[in-house]
């Protein structure tokens, strides 16, 4: 698979493709909402050339992610960064904030209709706790629950800079689980995905975000991480994209007065924004940086990465080699002004050392700063009384220095 990557290909690429497309689609599902949907039942009142360009956007958007994903040679580290990240931090406890808001209405949903059932001899009530999706409701309750726990300690870790989220692996998996129990609510609704747009929408983007969750419990936890990375990419771009399609355009309508607009049976899924806006803070966390003169300083600490084979021959690569070799040559020339300077001061202290030195080879005042060192004359040396320390130059085969020599 090493070898099908391509040296220069980036996720990156596949990030701005799906911001571009999000700008266009947004808009065209607010249009959808206000003039080709019937606000009651929610199914197409008018199917315009509006409805294929749209899933057209959706194919595409998952198209590109996939490929560029799978087949990019420009990966980050398989981990999220120990440094403190506020937009990161802050989205994660606003994700928990909507799992939890999820938990609430699906929990109020849940007793509603449990209360409406009622054991006959025909229909049983486990079955119909199953067949209406209350069971399936009561298991996304559960998992929500558990996801806001696992997404408030994420979100403190990177407010605070610390990996508080790497000791809670299991906790981790909750949202993929909660995923789970949410198709199977979607599946038993009596609702043609068809005729009812929002649902298909919602329905593809829980399988995508589960894809997302999957590679990020396992790179959060450490388990089996790098072949997640190009997961990670692949179900967060699509999944944003298509969360920002499906609860941004609901928003918008509801901050502008015409909630009205919305379908009571596809309420807008705060849960589906909240997860938006995440994935989108995740990916950009974890976007390839390219490594230049000037993010030295970033990398410090961490390992140098294996650049892919062929790198050198890129575009990129030539740039960056171009910029080492300057570099390099900057630091030999700064290396060789240092030794310059050494050797010009070695100079000068062997000079100055000379004309006060006496014709028998000794200082003829010790105790006076020469500026070869004389000031550092040991005055604490073991019997002063009997001795007398002084500066005496000696050669021999590390070249010419002072020594301390005692005398009676």
């Amino acid at each position: 698979m090493n070898k099908l990557k391509a040296a220069s290909l980036s996720p990156n690429g596949a990030i701005i493709l799906a911001a571009v497309f999000t700008l266009f689609a947004v808009p065209l599902r607010t249009f959808q909402f206000l003039n080709c949907m019937d606000p009651e039942t929610g199914f197409w009142t008018v199917r315009d050339v509006t409805v294929p360009v749209l899933y057209a956007l959706v194919i595409a958007v998952a198209v590109f992610a996939f490929f560029i994903s799978l087949f990019s040679g420009i990966m980050p580290k398989p981990e999220f960064s120990k440094q403190r990240d506020i937009p990161l931090g802050v989205s994660g406890l606003l994700m928990a904030l909507g799992f939890a808001w999820d938990a609430f209405v699906n929990v109020r949903t849940a007793i509603a209709t449990y209360a409406g059932l009622s054991e006959t001899e025909d229909l049983s009530l486990t079955y119909q706790l199953i067949s209406s999706g209350t069971l399936a409701r009561f298991g996304q309750v559960l998992f929500a629950v558990l996801s806001v726990v696992s997404l408030i300690f994420f979100g403190i870790s990177k407010l605070t800079g610390t990996t508080l989220y790497e000791s809670h692996k299991v906790l981790a998996l909750s949202p993929v689980v909660w995923g789970v129990f949410r198709l199977l609510v979607h599946f038993v609704e009596p609702i043609s995905y068809k005729n009812v747009s929002q649902l298909l929408l919602e329905i593809l983007l829980v399988v995508f975000a589960m894809i997302f969750w999957f590679a990020f419990a396992r790179i959060a936890s450490g388990v089996n991480p790098d072949s997640s990375m190009w997961l990670f990419f692949f179900g967060g771009i699509t999944a944003a994209f298509l969360g920002y399609v499906c609860a941004l355009a609901p928003f918008i309508l509801l901050i502008t007065g015409q909630g009205h607009l919305i379908p009571e049976s596809r309420p807008m899924q705060f849960v589906d924004l909240a997860f938006a806006i995440f994935a989108t803070c995740a990916l950009f966390n974890a976007m390839p940086k390219t490594v230049g003169l000037n993010s030295r300083d970033e990398f410090k600490e961490e390992e140098a990465p294996e650049l892919p084979e062929g790198f050198e021959n890129t575009k990129l690569g030539r740039g960056n080699k171009k910029k080492a070799e300057k570099l390099s040559r900057e630091e030999r020339a700064r290396e060789k002004a240092r030794l310059k300077a050494e050797a010009a001061q070695e100079r000068a202290y062997l000079a100055a050392a000379e004309a006060a030195t006496n014709e028998d080879g000794t200082l003829a005042d010790p105790f006076e700063d020469t500026g070869a060192g004389v000031a550092e004359v040991d005055v604490d040396a073991p019997n002063p009384g009997k001795a007398e320390s002084f500066w005496k130059p000696v050669s021999d085969s590390d070249g010419e220095h002072f020594v301390i020599s005692e005398e009676e």
